[in-house]
């Protein structure tokens, strides 16, 4: 019993010391001897994280405050976040916090999401938190606000300078997924009538709080922007040069309310790293690095690829989303398609007739169903993809149709003639039982006629539709997938159904 009050003690004398150590954070950071972070193969990155990860939770819970410190200091912040980010025990995620210093977790902050984030906010005092936030930049600043549940978002503003709250503030105002609303406003501007000298002498007096400083934007006596300045020319130049004469003129910008996947897409097209956000006086309002658009390509991924398997997008990860949210953003596509599906059942009843006289034409209704979706979701895909790369636009239309057209033919024909004879070989082999008197080679005409003119019919219909939601300002994704293919079963069912009617009935 002694022997355990001892370590108590031991233990609240260590979390003790190190409170200290975050109020009173020493200059110099433990210096040990950092190696190269080398990427060999996914799988060693895969085992190095998890031998970490257990080394980390190793380290919290026995409390060893200075080795975990130790221990930090040697990793990358964006590692250790990432190892954070898998710690589901809150105590654990506080202690970590609580033990080390302010200059190793500040930048660990930044990289957690929102969740422990969270968690972090709701245990620590506001002076506390604003170490944490204090280096954040203002567009990170803002999402991270936005994210947090309300009862704690005065909490953080109320930690925050007046000026980063007043640039959050005016971010947060800015329509969702808009230039505006993920632009920084940290950034240096410089004015057209200024020397070189003096330029180079301004970034390297307030270039360590921008976001990037190897671009940055030139403005006049209005803060309109008329250039952009490399500072690569920058330092080669003359100092008693004009900024003028050697910014670039013709520089790219968009306007606050510019939809960000348009910004990602003119990025990608002109190789920038940085664009300018501007309000329609053209004056310069912040700036889009690289960073933010890849987090926007791979959040507008998640979402097209959540679109068109007919689900509402889920952010988040995906083993620590709650179950209810999962099976909610599935339940109203799958209802609506179900309904949608009602116009099949009502086919198959009217032509219930036709299907008795002949029961072996439904052993085919599967098969041509799933050929009419598969072949439109191909070309739905395709063209998707191509409208989202700049490829194909709206006005393309006739020349997207008239190549799935002609792809249409090629593969109709091939896929027919194919399905002619595996249909022939299952009825001569007794794989299908043909109990009308009917030939089997009739029937397989039919079906693998039918099944040429899905393809044609899909593919036209996948073709379209895509272009169709982009004209009426649809996002194209939602005809991909499922929705297709539940308008091809309805139409691929009206085809067989009218073909088989035509030639059996004037063969009677």
């Amino acid at each position: 019993m002694e022997e355990t009050n001892n370590h108590d003690n031991q233990d609240e004398k260590s979390v003790e010391d190190n409170k200290t150590v975050n109020e009173n954070p020493s200059p110099e950071p433990v210096s040990p001897d950092l190696k190269p972070d080398v990427f060999t193969s996914p799988e060693q990155d895969e085992r190095e994280d998890k031998a970490d990860f257990e080394e980390l939770l190793n380290l919290i819970h026995s409390k060893k405050a200075l080795a975990l410190r130790d221990f930090i200091s040697t990793k990358d912040p964006i590692d250790i976040a990432y190892l954070v980010n898998d710690i589901e025990d809150d105590a654990d995620v506080v202690y970590l916090f609580k033990a080390v210093p302010n200059q190793y977790t500040a930048d660990i902050f930044s990289y957690l999401n929102s969740d422990q984030q969270a968690k972090i906010v709701r245990a620590f005092s506001s002076k506390e938190v604003q170490s944490f936030i204090a280096s954040m930049p203002n567009d990170d600043l803002a999402d991270f606000v936005e994210e947090l549940p309300s009862n704690l978002i005065n909490k953080v503003l109320q930690s925050t300078s007046p000026d980063d709250r007043k640039a959050i503030n005016s971010l947060l105002n800015y329509k969702d997924d808009s230039a505006g609303s993920i632009m920084t406003t940290e950034y240096v501007s410089i004015k057209n009538i200024a020397t070189c000298g003096e330029a180079l002498g301004k970034i390297k007096a307030t270039g360590r709080e921008a976001e990037t400083i190897v671009t940055t934007f030139v403005v006049d006596s209005s803060r309109r922007l008329v250039g952009a300045l490399s500072l690569e020319d920058l330092v080669f130049a003359e100092a008693a040069s004009k900024v003028e004469d050697i910014m670039d003129a013709d520089c790219i910008s968009v306007v606050a309310d510019t939809d960000q996947e348009d910004v990602a897409s003119l990025m990608k097209k002109y190789d920038l790293t940085v664009i300018p956000v501007i309000d329609k006086e053209q004056r310069m309002l912040g700036i889009i690095t690289i960073d933010d658009i890849m987090d926007v390509i791979e959040s507008e991924q998640t979402e097209d690829l959540a679109k068109m398997a007919a689900m509402t997008p889920v952010e988040g990860d995906y083993l620590k989303t709650p179950v209810i949210k999962l099976a909610w953003a599935r339940v109203p596509w799958l209802a609506l398609l179900l309904i949608a599906d009602t116009f099949t059942e009502l086919l198959i009843n009217s032509y219930e007739d036709a299907l008795k006289a002949i029961p072996v034409l439904t052993v085919f209704i599967p098969m041509l169903m799933d050929t009419g979706g598969n072949a439109g979701g191909q070309t739905t895909t395709v063209v998707t993809r191509a409208m989202s790369l700049n490829q194909i636009s709206t006005r393309d239309y006739l020349r997207v149709l008239f190549k799935e057209f002609r792809v249409s033919l090629i593969v109709g024909a091939l896929v027919s003639l194919i399905n002619f004879f595996w249909i022939w070989f299952e009825f001569s082999v007794g794989l299908i039982s043909n109990t009308s008197s009917y030939s089997v080679w009739l029937i397989a005409l039919l079906v693998s006629v039918t099944g040429f003119s899905i393809i044609i019919l899909s593919k036209t219909i996948g073709a379209t539709l895509p272009l169709l939601a982009k004209k009426i300002h649809i996002d194209p994704a939602i005809m991909a997938g499922p929705l297709i293919t539940s308008i091809v079963d309805t139409a691929s069912l009206a085809i067989y159904f009218f073909l088989a009617e035509t030639i059996f009935s004037n063969l009677k």
